[in-house]
């Protein structure tokens, strides 16, 4: 009976795929071959972590989970892995969704066990590194691998190996620079799970440049960082506890590797420094006209979405050299202790990519991704599209990160005038009780202070936006009104 429920159960999924595939015989049986492996590497991966588990168990903690969780079974050998999964220390691989079998023509997902998996399996075996004396691994251990990319490099790896029979991988970080992305993946019992390969980060490896790749160890995942930017987490498929050795393989030269203990991630390097803020704040006891305009400084050819013209008329010229192109994201900008208040705003001028997503910035404390850093306001507009496939409205989700979480999100459908490849002039005020949102003077959205705004010392951006400049502006006060120049009309119907 056993036996007939299985064979049903293969020919539901093999008719599955032929419908999904539309009777493509070749791609039907990759998509059922595909959807088989990750069924395995669940199954395989929920295994790993019960053994595990049973295997650092003393016999006195078995007998309480068995007294705690076996309400007839009185063994002490006795788990209940229903209850062990409902508990912190279960952290398994996410289930596979349709999603990912549907992505097969766009990223290569390549079964550990077939003999073509080119990818994963190098021809070339000899090691560029390996170290077997790593140590143990904890909360806090980071792991810097530098080295040179060779001229002709294709791809490389850095994988953290279990030293058991099947020499299972952890995590694999394989660079692959003629797709130009960065595959994460596990290997158990020689299957490989499902690739994760997105990142808000854009590719930032070159042939014949230095890299430098930290991987940062925490309690629920890896977090790494090129060449000192946050490219991207990797949640624990498989226990870190039980790795022994790290190797690199591939197309670079010149390995090395630190191992170290650290509090904070990422560490930073000299191109991924943070960016002092100016402050323009001379005229801020100053009153001003109320037909004054915001002084906007983008240059008009770094606002063509081609490549910029030579202009023939001389009385056009600008000190715009063609070479600018603004400020690199991820951006890290610094500000003095207590540089937020009532009367200031911080000033953010760029331009809306062509295929906008979303894009957010962050008033923090601290530039560091982990811990995570308080939050004082996260403003995260995320662009939808109509029926025509124009970008639409925005929805505009506002909160702020403390005590260890996020507060309850706000968020409203707004008509916010980011639209894609234009320009704008962001204002993020600070009033009395609250950030004020202003884009190109309109008035946006507003967001209650949760606690005070001069904890503030970082502003953090990223996303579909090209920046042009950040910097901290008074909030005049028009001259003969009792209000300032960036002003919620809501609350101010004199003016």
């Amino acid at each position: 009976m056993t036996a007939i429920t299985l064979l049903i159960h293969e020919l539901c999924d093999l008719a599955d795929a032929f419908w999904h595939c539309e009777f493509n015989f070749v791609r039907s049986l990759k998509y059922y071959n595909t959807k088989r492996r990750l069924y395995l590497f669940s199954f395989l991966c929920r295994e790993h972590w019960l053994r595990q588990y049973t295997n650092n168990l003393s016999d006195n903690t078995k007998q309480q989970n068995s007294m705690r969780h076996a309400k007839k079974n009185t063994s002490a050998d006795y788990i209940d892995f229903a209850a062990f999964e409902a508990t912190a220390a279960y952290r398994p691989i996410e289930h596979f969704d349709r999603q990912q079998l549907d992505c097969l023509n766009d990223i290569e997902i390549v079964d550990g066990m077939d003999f073509n998996a080119a990818f994963y399996e190098y021809s070339d075996a000899l090691l560029k590194y390996h170290n077997d004396e790593i140590g143990q691994l904890c909360e806090g251990v980071s792991f810097t691998i530098s080295g040179k990319i060779a001229i002709n490099c294709e791809r490389f790896s850095i994988n953290f190996v279990y030293n058991n029979e099947t020499r299972d991988i952890a995590l694999h970080v394989n660079p692959r620079l003629p797709q130009n992305y960065i595959v994460r993946n596990t290997k158990v019992n020689d299957v490989w799970g499902p690739e994760e390969v997105s990142s808000a980060l854009p590719f930032l490896l070159q042939r014949g440049d230095k890299f430098a790749i930290q991987i940062f160890i925490t309690n629920t995942c890896y977090m790494i960082s090129i060449n000192g930017h946050h490219f991207a987490e990797y949640a624990h498929r498989i226990l870190y506890s039980g790795i022994r050795s790290l190797e690199v393989k591939g197309d670079v030269e010149e390995v090395e590797m630190h191992r170290t203990m650290v509090e904070y991630y990422p560490q930073r390097l000299e191109e991924s420094a943070a960016r002092v803020i100016e402050s323009h704040l001379e005229t801020e006891a100053d009153e001003v006209d109320s037909n004054a305009k915001d002084i906007i400084s983008i240059p008009h050819e770094w606002c063509l979405i081609s490549s910029p013209i030579k202009l023939s008329n001389k009385s056009m010229k600008s000190n715009y050299n063609g070479t600018d192109q603004g400020l690199t994201l991820p951006y890290y900008g610094t500000l003095l202790p207590k540089s937020l208040k009532e009367g200031r705003c911080l000033k953010i001028e760029g331009r809306v990519r062509l295929l906008p997503h979303s894009f957010y910035i962050n008033l923090q404390q601290g530039q560091h991704i982990w811990p995570h850093p308080v939050i004082a306001f996260h403003l995260n507009p995320r662009f939808s599209q109509t029926s025509t496939g124009a970008i639409g409205k925005a929805v505009v989700c506002r909160n702020a990160w403390y005590n260890g979480r996020w507060a309850e999100e706000e968020r409203s459908e707004l008509d916010t005038n980011f639209r894609p490849g234009r320009t704008f002039s962001l204002a993020i005020v600070c009033s009395k009780e609250s950030f004020e949102v202003y884009v190109n003077r309109q008035f946006i959205t507003k967001f209650k202070y949760h606690f005070n705004p001069d904890v503030v010392d970082t502003v953090y951006i990223q996303g579909d936006v090209k920046l042009w400049n950040v910097t901290l502006e008074p909030n005049p006060i028009v001259k003969g009104k009792n209000v300032r120049i960036y002003h919620n009309p809501l609350y101010n119907d004199e003016y």
